[in-house]
């Protein structure tokens, strides 16, 4: 998508400054005048600013839990939510949706798991609904329970 962006950006640029050519001197020199100090103002803008980086942060910092599973003829959709326990704002959260069975008086063995993505702006403190679109593995599983695993997540830090 950027590309594309800079791709028009560039297009549009040169269309002007043809067109100013085609004026006369005066107005092609006015137009190249104010693409160079754009240029210069956009360059300095994005290399000498502080900008919010993605860093690192404990995976325990974020809860996800499942609430409801419904399966349809491709996928499991489960509904849930999502919580930021940290001091930072989440950027991105790698889960893990594991279906489960479990036996009386013993622990639980995880029968499936898909890797998920969770790309989502969670304040500080904010709580926020969930809903994952599992993909329903070849020989059809009775999972028990699901539940959702954090493995990374990544904060917007200074």
């Amino acid at each position: 998508m950027r590309f594309l962006l800079i791709v028009t950006v560039s297009v549009a640029v040169v269309i002007l400054l043809w067109g100013s050519w085609q004026a006369g001197r005066r107005p092609f020199y006015l137009a190249l005048a104010g693409v160079v100090v754009s240029g210069t103002l956009f360059a300095f803008a994005t290399l000498f600013t502080e900008q919010e980086r993605r860093v690192p942060a404990a995976p325990e910092s974020v809860i996800a839990n499942v609430q409801s599973v419904h399966g349809t003829e491709t996928t499991y959709r489960l509904t849930g939510d999502i919580a930021n326990q940290g001091e930072f704002p989440v950027a991105r959260v790698q889960l893990v949706a594991e279906a489960l069975h479990c036996p009386p008086a013993k622990t639980c063995e995880v029968l499936y798991q898909a890797p998920q993505t969770v790309s989502m702006h969670i304040p500080p403190g904010g709580r926020y609904p969930l809903n994952l679109s599992v993909p329903r593995p070849a020989p059809d599983i009775q999972a028990q329970r699901w539940r959702l695993r954090v493995l990374s997540v990544e904060v917007y830090g200074h």
